[in-house]
């Protein structure tokens, strides 16, 4: 394939995939199931957060550590959901509780 045939499939491809998730927020009588949908995308990211952080949350190698690092990282987590509780903004909710417990981890001494 020529550049410019990869330039078009690859604009092709990204407008196909734009198209797809814009049209249940900008055609009317998809509205409804927008809204639905942005819900359900904001759940989703809860829980694709949750699994990524969740291994290196209780495991470290093939061992679950207590020590003070795993309860910092605990701390994170709780100030996260309770921002989250207050505030429903996962980016906002998920950038505190890891700055938080980076402020935790420095102001301890780690």
């Amino acid at each position: 394939m020529t550049d410019l045939e990869w330039l078009i499939a690859v604009c092709g491809a990204a407008a196909g995939t734009y198209i797809l998730r814009a049209a249940p927020l900008l055609w009317q009588p998809l509205r409804e199931f927008g809204r639905r949908y942005i819900d359900f995308l904001t759940y989703v990211s809860l829980a694709i957060a949750a699994g990524i952080v969740s291994k290196a949350l209780l495991l470290q190698g093939d061992r679950l550590p207590l020590d003070a690092e795993t309860y910092l990282k605990f701390a994170g987590v709780l100030i996260a959901l309770g921002l989250y509780r207050w505030i429903p903004n996962v980016p906002l909710a998920l950038f505190t509780g890891a700055g938080c417990a980076v402020v935790l981890r420095w102001w301890f001494g780690g």
